[in-house]
């Protein structure tokens, strides 16, 4: 999770405000190596997936390279190539929400797929979605000296549902960086930077996070071929305590299907998933207690 790997420097160097009431002098002295902190960022990724492929290379011929699509529920073509199973999975994960109107920006436009791969921090970015990512990216770029401008066409803020709570979360996170919300967001390139426009704020920057959500990658996949009817968003029926689509021997998990994009949701879709497939019947599973976690300062959380 690199997002938490950079909240976790911007804390650290953010609590240098804190020292002074533990007896702690020089903390004016201190600075931070932005490239640096960004660097690290990168080698705990690159050591976490490092993991992931090993077990893929594991895999010798088995593993299969390539874009896949169904012809039928027990067939897929990879390329010119066809292979029939008894069962199958989709884990496809999803990628970033990005009107097609912003993607003349080119690389001054960054997603969470894009952002880690820089090597420094621009003086002025904006933040554009104030999801639970939306708020940890932009707390975490201020704290790093970032001057952050976030925005929302909602008054929603990191999935806050009470109204009260949201109000106090709203005004202790508008003392780090700036909040604008209720206006519908336009971006357009300039000579520089980004000009970002929502209501009565007109302003230009050096970059934009884009955090607006994500979307399942089934796209490409012809689940067409699946025979059974696909929702308005493209999604398949399916039953979450048991990951099968409809009555077909194949299942979905993870982000693909779009029902609660969090890794520990995710890592139980997996295993329900993988269980299922190898079963002769499907067996229902009780799914855990609705849990979600906004590493924020100050934190939210939401159980139930």
């Amino acid at each position: 999770m690199p997002s938490k790997a950079l909240i976790e420097a911007a804390n650290a160097y953010h609590a240098r405000y804190k020292f002074e009431d533990f007896g702690i002098r020089g903390s004016s002295a201190l600075s931070i190596d932005v490239s640096a902190v960004l660097q690290r960022v990168r080698t705990l990724h690159d050591r976490f997936v490092s993991g992931v492929l090993k077990s893929i290379d594991a895999l010798g011929e088995r593993s299969i390279a390539g874009r896949a699509r169904f012809l039928g529920p027990n067939t897929v073509a990879v390329g010119d190539q066809q292979f029939a199973a008894r069962r199958i999975i989709i884990a496809t994960g999803s990628h970033p929400v990005v009107p097609d109107s912003w993607r003349a920006l080119g690389d001054r436009l960054l997603t969470t797929d894009t952002f880690f791969e820089q090597k420094t921090l621009p003086a002025r970015m904006a933040v554009i979605g104030m999801g639970a990512i939306g708020v940890e990216m932009a707390q975490a770029l201020s704290r790093l000296g970032v001057e952050v401008h976030a925005f929302d066409s909602s008054d929603g803020l990191a999935g806050i549902s009470d109204p009260v709570v949201a109000e106090a979360a709203r005004k202790s996170l508008s003392e780090e960086f700036a909040i604008h919300a209720l206006h519908e967001v336009e971006l357009s390139g300039t000579t520089n930077g980004v000009r970002v426009q929502a209501g009565p704020v007109d302003i230009n920057i050096d970059h934009v996070l884009v955090a607006i959500g994500r979307k399942p990658d089934l796209g490409s996949l012809g689940l067409e071929a699946l025979g059974v009817t696909l929702d308005s968003h493209g999604l398949p029926p399916f039953d979450r305590t048991t990951m099968q689509i409809a009555d077909l021997p194949v299942f979905i998990a993870g982000d693909a299907n779009a029902d609660v994009s969090l890794l520990h949701e995710a890592a139980d879709e997996g295993y329900i998933a993988g269980v299922n497939a190898l079963a002769d019947e499907p067996t229902c599973f009780q799914r855990r207690t609705p849990l979600s976690i906004v590493f924020s300062s100050p934190g939210i959380a939401a159980v139930g």
